[in-house]
């Protein structure tokens, strides 16, 4: 095991399921016998030359690019395979370079309503943030496409992979944010009208915090640009075994009153299953193959 690396002792104690050591594991292997790479201080992080030169990424359409355009070397984006930070580009990046693909994918999961693949960002917030939340919330991806009425509409997505929920900095902004009643959180969620009364009183929540926060950025900009977009789907993806948001997504889903492609989760494995279903080519069945490699953890055994 000298090869694969330390592991965290205390990983069962964050995640009683054993996916947050079993994924560490996983990213440690991963590393080790197929990067075949050193690593540094705990099994799942790259040494920094590796880092940054890119190993963390998927070696093609672009993307190791894209990230050092985002942002330069930044430890836990460049350097931690565990952590989610990396994934969205991995996972969304290469779609931009093939839309009709994109498009086939997308409309597996939001029952055809999509025309066209219009533009797709890596971390993407609208500016500025005073006329929207106000605050840092920012989508993993952001996606506008033409609905098949010919308006807008617009897919916000948040990737995780083992993580959950979190709690909030005590006297941050956000804190503040979520104690004070009249702030932009709550006359959003007032105004988009797509909560069932009894909502309000739940999701500022550790448990729905972060998917509510994500589904008012996108509902201010339907109310702010309602002269550009008409519609709005807040998307969490996740792996089958993150028995958190499987839990935590239904329940919020049971706090909309129409769930009308207003909220989805997708795990993994079913947005690699509509991948391989509609891929183009050998290029993306290459990709497609080692994010399959990289991120579904096999069970224990």
């Amino acid at each position: 095991m000298e090869k694969v690396g330390q592991q965290y002792s205390k990983d069962d104690k964050t995640d009683p399921t054993g996916f947050l050591r079993r994924a560490r594991l996983h990213q440690s292997k991963f590393r080790a016998f197929v990067l075949n790479l050193p690593y540094d201080t705990y099994g799942n992080y790259l040494t920094e030359n590796d880092a940054k030169e890119g190993k963390n990424f998927y070696d093609g359409f672009g993307i190791f690019d894209a990230v050092k355009n985002f942002r330069k070397y930044n430890k836990p984006l460049y350097a931690n395979m565990l952590r989610s930070e990396h994934i969205p580009f991995n996972l969304l990046a290469p779609l931009n370079l093939n839309k009709n693909f994109f498009k086939n994918i997308f409309n597996d999961f939001l029952g055809n309503k999509i025309l066209s693949i219009d533009k797709i960002i890596i971390e993407y917030a609208p500016k500025p943030k005073e006329k929207y939340l106000n605050d840092g919330t920012s989508f993993d991806a952001y996606i506008e496409y033409t609905h098949i009425d010919n308006f807008k509409g617009i897919i916000g997505i948040e990737i995780k992979y083992t993580e959950k929920e979190y709690r909030l900095k005590a006297n941050s902004k956000q804190e503040k944010d979520i104690n004070n009643k009249v702030s932009k959180y709550y006359s959003v969620t007032e105004k988009c009208n797509i909560y069932k009364s009894e909502a309000v009183t739940v999701l500022p929540t550790d448990k729905f915090r972060q998917i509510w926060r994500n589904q008012l950025l996108g509902e201010s900009i339907l109310l702010v640009d309602a002269d550009q977009f008409k519609h709005f789907t807040s998307l969490t993806i996740y792996p089958k075994d993150n028995k958190h948001f499987i839990h935590t997504c239904q329940d919020y889903i049971n706090l909309l009153i129409n769930n009308d492609n207003k909220f989805l989760a997708l795990t993994y494995e079913d947005f690699l299953n509509a991948c391989n279903k509609h891929c183009p080519d050998d290029n993306y069945k290459e990709w497609i193959e080692y994010l399959t490699k990289r991120y579904i953890v096999q069970e224990e055994q």
